[in-house]
């Protein structure tokens, strides 16, 4: 009848479409990546070498995460000098010296632990642009729409 014509046909055609295996050895990744796409035309294979020297080509990478790191390290330090002065500051509060020397060396401390917190606050806020998130934190905020039933 004329649906065996048509299964032949639709048969050559499918064999037509299968994919080949290439001669060369490909990874996992190339693989499921040519059983989903079917050939198109040519085939590039990009040997071992080549890729290690385009992982060496991307510094972008690396240089977020030293500077991470660096900013990680920056806010760490600030955050032990600031307890370092807070102890300090405590520890005249409760020593022997003279009031007036005392209220002198407390104060000087404590225009210091001010400068340390703007420094960390300044260092946190540089990481969260780093880290791509707003200062704040949260989302952006949505404003009210313009109909009655909002009222």
């Amino acid at each position: 009848m004329a649906i065996e014509p048509l299964m032949q046909q639709t048969g050559a055609f499918v064999d037509a479409l299968a994919v080949k295996a290439a001669a060369t050895s490909k990874t996992e990744a190339e693989t499921a990546l040519e059983a989903r796409i079917p050939d198109q035309g040519d085939t590039v294979t990009i040997s071992e070498e080549g890729r290690a020297l385009i992982a060496l080509e991307k510094p972008g990478e690396s240089e977020e995460s030293d500077q991470e790191k660096d900013m990680d390290q920056t806010i760490q330090t600030l955050k032990d000098r600031i307890q370092k002065l807070e102890e300090e500051i405590e520890a005249l509060e409760e020593g022997d010296l003279p009031e007036n020397r005392k209220m002198t060396q407390i104060q000087e401390k404590q225009t210091m632990l001010m400068d340390l917190r703007d420094q960390l606050l300044k260092a946190q806020q540089t990481k969260l642009k780093v880290d791509g998130m707003a200062e704040g934190g949260g989302t952006r905020a949505n404003g009210f729409g313009n109909t009655a039933e909002s009222f």
